[in-house]
């Protein structure tokens, strides 16, 4: 197998991981939460796909209703949010990577 296969295989996974992990989320903060892992799990995964295969992935299920800053709800009700690009509101990302660090 190729390193590529081996790292797609790998963010696939991680990718399952984080969903399973936010479909058995508590409503609140730790859906928010696990919202936002599996966003990151996405776009890491995306990266290592070809875009042909990154246009074939199904889109993420919608942010639990606090999951987004203002302006991300905004442009999710113009129908103009594309998560793919987004970063989490600053007190998520504060718990994003303060799980990580731990």
């Amino acid at each position: 197998m190729s390193d590529t296969t081996v790292a797609a295989i790998r963010a696939q996974r991680a990718e399952v991981e984080a969903l399973l992990a936010f479909k058995h989320a508590e409503p609140g903060e730790e859906e928010n939460l696990a919202w936002w892992r599996l966003q990151q799990a996405r776009v890491a995964r995306r990266a290592v796909l070809s875009d042909k295969d990154a246009a074939r992935l199904p889109t993420l299920p919608p942010p639990p209703a606090h999951a987004l800053s203002w302006w991300q709800g905004v442009k999710q009700r113009l129908g103009v949010l594309k998560v793919e690009q987004e970063s989490p509101p600053r007190a998520i990302a504060r718990r994003l990577g303060s799980a990580r660090g731990a």
